[in-house]
């Protein structure tokens, strides 16, 4: 297991439709950095893709869009433009697929100098992969229940990952396809960690039968708080933010152990702006960026930069006990195929 608090302060820091927002500049800066424009693909909430392309736009005077989508359709994009980039670069999404892209050759390298400012725990991960791909926060793996729907259906809430295999759950689970959604690789490859692959996969296709539906995307916690389905596997900021609408959802950190995963940021090879790229890789990892999902948007990832404040509402990292989680691994382009075929023939296959 691993615990942030090892050496780190006691700091309380903290995708269905397809978007399209071109911001055009409205402010214009006395000490604007740069001129021109920035295309970024997106795979955060749409608000916090809007408000942080906004404020970096006004903030260097480019005339900076955006593309949303969940992180499995951005990776694909990107493989499919290959030859003729459409997006300058890609901001959020889980860790792996960043690292998948940089295997295959999809990224620019750049290692900016504002790294230095990541979680120390991740500063090995940094060394190794960093020319790449930035952190820029952390999400953990939970599992989220409607609890007026479980109410109603008199089922306990659950506590543990074992309990979601229980016969009342049948028709009641959601999760995220992993071969569309970075969250349902995330939940993948935590079972891999925690139980080692064969386990793993003889719990995933037992869940199978209690699962309703594969969602498209890890944010489609809109089918919990409706109470369509009562229990859903994504990332705890998600359930937060149901809560924070009024749902009636809560999330719960899973009695085996705690898996997470790494949002990134990453510069895409052949970027049309690479400049602008580079100042925007800079931008997002900086506090006063990484403080606006949570200060606009209502997202409570907690930010990577130590100096970042998080929400009062996100987890504490010196109080989790995090999963030791093989980002390089799981981040290979090769591994990340290999088990996700598993999944689609052993699991999937039988649905």
């Amino acid at each position: 297991m691993t615990n942030l608090s090892k050496n780190y302060s006691p700091l309380k820091t903290s995708l269905k439709t397809t978007a399209l927002c071109l911001l055009p500049m409205l402010f214009y800066t006395h000490n604007a950095q740069a001129e021109g424009k920035l295309t970024v693909y997106c795979s955060v909430q749409n608000v916090t893709c809007e408000k942080v392309t906004k404020r970096f736009a006004e903030k260097y005077n480019v005339d900076a869009q955006f593309v949303r989508n969940s992180t499995g359709t951005v990776l694909g994009k990107i493989k499919a433009e290959k030859e003729n980039p459409q997006a300058d670069v890609w901001f959020g999404g889980t860790f792996e697929p960043h690292l998948q892209a940089a295997d295959q050759g999809l990224l620019a390298t750049y290692r900016s100098p504002l790294q230095k400012n990541i979680m120390p725990q991740f500063k090995k991960l940094m060394d190794e992969r960093g020319d790449y791909t930035s952190i820029i926060y952390l999400m953990e793996v939970a599992i989220g229940v409607n609890t007026e729907k479980l109410k109603q259906l008199n089922i306990p809430e659950p506590k543990c990952f074992a309990d979601l295999l229980k016969p009342e759950f049948k028709n009641q689970i959601q999760y995220a396809d992993p071969r569309v959604s970075g969250t349902g690789y995330s939940f993948l490859t935590t079972l891999v960690q925690l139980w080692g692959e064969e386990k793993a996969f003889d719990y995933l296709k037992k869940l199978n039968a209690n699962v309703a539906q594969y969602s498209k995307s890890g944010l489609a916690t809109g089918n919990l708080a409706t109470g369509e389905v009562g229990v859903d596997i994504a990332f705890m900021h998600g359930y937060v933010r149901e809560k924070d609408k009024g749902a009636l959802v809560k999330g719960i950190l899973p009695c085996e152990g705690v898996g997470y995963t790494l949002g990134s940021v990453s510069i895409i090879k052949g970027a049309r702006n690479l400049e602008n790229a580079k100042h925007f890789v800079d931008f997002v990892l900086d506090t006063e960026a990484q403080e606006i999902p949570w200060r606009e948007s209502d997202s409570y990832q907690i930010p990577a930069n130590i100096h970042a404040k998080a929400s009062p509402k996100a987890s504490d990292p010196s109080k989790l006990k995090l999963l030791d989680i093989d980002f390089i691994r799981f981040g290979a382009d090769a591994e990340s195929k290999r088990l996700i075929e598993r999944w689609v023939e052993t699991v999937k296959g039988e649905k």
